[in-house]
């Protein structure tokens, strides 16, 4: 059976707020009486879900023969999804890893075809660009794969050397011309240019074991957190120079960034969120009932959407900072992605 909406959370109520026009700048664009879906990577049942926020009801799922799909990414049209194999339950996790990337037809809700990035394996970090480029980062060869027609490629058209070791996450520029590797071993993070093999990787330092990492709305800044420096930096993407670093309240896994330059900071230890202003300062704090791992914005309402560590899905309205309710999930829920109804 599908998971239940959790009842005492009233998320019928949260869908009401998601769905209705707001005041202000994040106000809906004309989302009365839409069924907005949830996509879920559960990597726990090794199984992409679709989750309708009007009720809490899973409506479908596509599962994948590989152990720990991961990141992944829906190009503009809403027609496919992009999952990368990780094959590895975290990070720290032991082992050689997954070495493929599944296609998901998103209307038929089933498995499109498979690409295959051998000899590259740990496929974690996974981007699209403005033209549905798409392009994959390897941690165990630190290399960043580009596909350049995904939906019909059979191997990666191009890899470019990170410079770093244990390239986790990246960010990547709208244009798809420069990407921005987190490296967790070498606590680096690095500039790389996938149509420019050329140009040596820039690296800078910005804290140890750097990982959740986003680019600010003109990309002139990349944001990270450097999980065991307890520490945010702000990092010129053109000259490569920290600008700022401001304390964090420890373990932060994820950025996020919107398109207001305001940030969230999923705090996995201490089980919240950090909510901030484009200056960096902590506006609110929001306490969750489990260890966050993953964010998401709703794209026209103020609401987030945090991973729990307990199987469950936490939605925060961003303007009221404070959790709406929440969504019981498959195992391990991760990554999340909004399809407009």
């Amino acid at each position: 059976m599908p998971p239940a909406i959790d009842r005492r959370a009233c998320l019928s109520g949260l869908a009401a707020l998601a769905l209705a026009p707001m005041t202000g700048p994040a106000r809906a664009q004309g989302n009365a009486g839409r069924s907005d879906t949830l996509v879920v990577m559960e990597k726990g049942d090794r199984a992409l879900s679709f989750y309708e926020l009007a009720s809490g009801r899973r409506t479908g799922r596509v599962e994948f023969p590989g152990e720990y799909p991961h990141e992944f990414v829906v190009d503009r049209a809403g027609a496919r999804a992009y999952a990368a194999l990780y094959g590895a339950k975290s990070s720290t996790t032991p082992g050689p890893g997954g070495d493929s990337v599944y296609v998901v037809d998103l209307a038929a809700r089933s498995l499109a075809r498979t690409l295959t990035c051998a000899p590259f394996r740990r496929l974690h970090g996974i981007r699209l660009d403005a033209k549905d480029r798409l392009f994959v980062l390897s941690e165990d060869r630190d290399v960043l794969l580009g596909f350049d027609a995904p939906e019909r490629a059979e191997r990666p058209d191009r890899a470019v050397a990170t410079g770093g070791l244990k390239g986790h996450l990246f960010s990547l520029s709208r244009d798809g011309e420069t990407a921005y590797v987190a490296n967790i071993l070498s606590n680096t993070v690095s500039r790389v240019r996938p149509f420019a093999p050329a140009e040596m990787p820039r690296i800078a330092a910005t804290g140890l074991w750097p990982e959740g990492n986003a680019l600010s709305p003109d990309e002139a800044t990349l944001y990270v957190a450097n999980r065991r420096s307890a520490t945010l930096t702000a990092l010129a993407t053109e000259a490569m120079t920290v600008t700022r670093t401001v304390p964090t309240r420890g373990d932060v896994v994820r950025v996020d960034c919107g398109p207001e330059g305001d940030l969230i900071l999923a705090n996995y230890a201490e089980k919240s969120l950090s909510l901030l202003d484009p200056a960096l300062k902590e506006m609110a704090v929001v306490a969750l009932e489990g260890a966050p791992v993953a964010l998401a914005r709703h794209p026209s309402s103020p609401l987030a959407f945090a991973a729990l560590e307990n199987d469950r899905i936490a939605i925060v309205d961003l303007e009221g900072r404070r959790v709406q309710g929440t969504l019981a999930t498959g195992r391990e829920p991760d990554v999340m992605v909004v399809l407009p109804g």
